[in-house]
């Protein structure tokens, strides 16, 4: 672009600038709609782009090769899978590399004046290497613990005793479902495991064999397990369905791979994301249509000016350019504070969700687009109508 050709443009750009601050209300209406519209789209990319971040990072952090187990029974009856089959699954060359059985409930726990609800959870001492949750006080349950009444706290359950009371202690008793048990450590924060639907940080854990003392019905809920390396995660499904088809009488398992939710998830991310990319478009058009309106109004307002214009040497296309320059600054400054408010909702839902916020790359990008595509398709038909004006008819208008 020539430098005369710069001059000019940023005179219209001035022009068209001025011309919407006299709009005053108006202009400000239409910019808001603008904005929210925007805000909408970009803030639902925040949140998609983190959730899905947050997720991965997840299965990233346990690994990929993940498995779970899960009885599924005949007419409402749950199969008992039996603890010993399930934890020599390794040994029967199925693909796996680990197997460990699990009992899960819910518990009512007291911690001297402390009542809280929490997850009970029974397992081998493998499963705190498994979820990779750390102790830092005391020592988890072990193996050879048997039936003994230990209990190992998660760091929520522990960190919500503390504010109720004085902080828990190796060594404390503590009531779980009326049954008196002495803690013997406190666990780290853990990541949440999707796959086996397990939270170490909001959970009791008690040893394996003290389910029956602590659960009404103590048959295993959940087989955490995890693929021998080199093993394929579908033909490894089916044959550890099919072996435990043999082994069961009645019902079965269900078995679900960390690879199958992750598609799931990315599947279910792509629906909602369309679905909510969706409402926030239509309240874009709306706020597009509030621009249209503006310009309209401020043609009808204008005619004697346009007519003026046009009598001492102005084109068509200078007229074009002038009320598009307006619908896009309109625009783009409407889009602009919309990102803004986007990204910050995005943010603080990221923060309230306890997430590093990651931003999303395609937020500044798709509100730049956003911001051309309104101005140019809502403010094209009142710039066109502008430079289609009789310059004689629009002198004599009043």
């Amino acid at each position: 672009m020539t430098a005369m050709g710069q001059a000019r443009l940023r005179e219209v750009v001035r022009e068209g600038a001025g011309n919407l601050r006299a709009l005053g209300a108006r202009a400000l209406l239409a910019l808001t709609g603008i904005a929210v519209g925007t805000a909408a789209v970009i803030a639902i990319l925040q949140v998609g782009h983190n959730a899905r971040a947050e997720a991965m990072r997840q299965f990233e952090a346990l690994g990929t090769d993940l498995m779970s187990l899960t009885p599924r029974g005949d007419n409402h009856d749950v199969p008992n899978l039996p603890p010993e089959a399930m934890r020599t699954l390794p040994a029967r060359r199925l693909g796996l590399s680990e197997a460990i059985p699990i009992v899960s409930g819910s518990a009512s726990l007291r911690v001297g004046r402390a009542s809280l609800y929490t997850a009970l959870i029974a397992a081998d001492a493998a499963l705190y290497g498994f979820l990779k949750a750390p102790v830092v006080a005391g020592r988890p349950t072990s193996d050879l613990d048997a039936a003994a009444p230990f209990v190992v706290l998660g760091a929520d359950v522990a960190r919500d005793a503390a504010a109720s009371g004085r902080p828990v202690r190796i060594g404390d008793p503590v009531t779980v479902n009326d049954q008196v048990l002495t803690v013997i450590g406190i666990l780290g924060p853990a990541f949440r495991s999707p796959l086996l639907g397990l939270d170490l940080n909001r959970s009791a854990v008690i040893p394996f064999q003290a389910a029956r003392r602590l659960m009404p019905d103590a048959k295993i809920t959940t087989v955490a397990a995890r693929l021998a390396p080199g093993a394929d995660d579908r033909a490894t499904a089916q044959r550890v369905t099919d072996y435990c088809r043999l082994l069961l009488r009645t019902g079965g398992v269900d078995v679900q791979t960390a690879r199958q939710l992750i598609d799931g998830l990315e599947k279910q991310m792509r629906i909602y994301a369309l679905l909510l990319v969706g409402i926030g478009t239509t309240s874009l058009v709306v706020g597009g249509v509030g621009v249209m309106n503006v310009m309209l109004m401020s043609l009808m307002e204008r005619r004697r000016e346009i007519g003026l214009r046009r009598a001492i040497g102005a084109r068509r296309r200078d007229i074009t350019a002038l009320f598009l320059t307006e619908a896009l600054l309109l625009s783009a400054v409407g889009s602009l504070l919309g990102t803004g408010l986007g990204t910050l909702a995005g943010w603080m839902f990221a923060r309230a969700s306890g997430w590093p916020f990651l931003p999303a790359p395609l937020a500044l990008p798709l509100g730049a687009g956003m911001a051309a595509t309104v101005g140019l398709f809502f403010g094209l038909y009142p710039a066109l109508k502008a430079a289609r004006l009789d310059p004689i008819a629009a002198l004599r208008a009043e």
